[in-house]
């Protein structure tokens, strides 16, 4: 056995620097599964896959605002750390694409408080397993989980609880495949998780996330689409990696 990032380090002839930093930023898989710590041990024969790196591209920049397409594997605070002055107005999970903003004062204040008081309209498109049937809405309070033990440092997870924050989740379908289906999400609250444990719970998780119960796949199949915000209208791309063809 050995670790992790001094096994891709001999494979890719890198140094042990740089193979940490392709497992920090979610790009390192064994048999479709991230390998989340660079200390994991792992037999010698281990084979790594390496994701091809997605660039984080800016949408829209003024004085006030900066608005973000985040690649997937990118940690949303390690856009801020690039980006100052800007500061983030929400964030995004380190496997989710698309929309990221960032804003500065006077801008900065009044955003915040259209967050907290509902007033931004997000959307979001996601792969799922199995074929959902019709528009829902889920409303299924969220209890968020979090781990400060060393074993799980950094661990969060949401689950549903009667006595957990209220959480309500638009889903629309868009497209049927054989045995999955595009979703266009529109979140109304700003739970922890909420979409992934949301779909989750009604049996239908995102491709790829595994935390909530999917089978592995190259990448976590949920993106940022679109944000409405103060009067402005941010919308990303959808990565290219959504394109699965009608025999997906």
């Amino acid at each position: 056995m050995q670790k992790a990032y001094k096994l891709l380090s001999v494979q890719l002839g890198i140094s042990h620097n740089q193979a940490k930093s392709l497992i920090d930023l979610g790009r390192v898989r064994v048999h479709n599964k991230p390998v989340k710590l660079a200390r994991t041990l792992l037999p010698l024969t281990t084979r790594f896959e390496v994701l091809e790196s997605v660039e984080s591209s800016v949408l829209y920049q003024d004085d006030t605002l900066l608005a973000i397409c985040k690649s997937p594997g990118v940690d949303s605070y390690r856009v801020q750390d690039t980006h100052a002055p800007y500061q983030l107005l929400h964030r995004l999970d380190k496997p989710t694409s698309g929309v990221l903003l960032l804003a500065c004062d006077p801008f900065y204040t009044r955003a915040l408080l259209a967050f907290k008081q509902r007033g931004v309209y997000k959307e979001y498109c996601a792969l799922v397993e199995g074929i959902v049937r019709g528009v829902q809405t889920l409303r299924m309070p969220l209890r968020v989980q979090k781990s400060h033990a060393h074993a799980h440092k950094g661990f969060v997870k949401s689950f549903c609880d009667p006595r957990g924050k209220e959480a309500i989740t638009h889903i629309t379908p868009l497209k049927h495949y054989p045995r999955h289906t595009l979703l266009k999400v529109v979140l109304e609250t700003g739970v922890t998780h909420q979409i992934r444990a949301h779909l989750s719970a009604i049996k239908h998780p995102i491709v790829g996330d595994t935390l909530y119960g999917a089978k592995p796949s190259a990448h976590l199949f949920l993106h940022a689409k679109r944000v409405q915000i103060l009067g402005y209208d941010l919308q990303a791309p959808t990565p290219p990696y959504f394109d699965l063809g009608d025999g997906f």
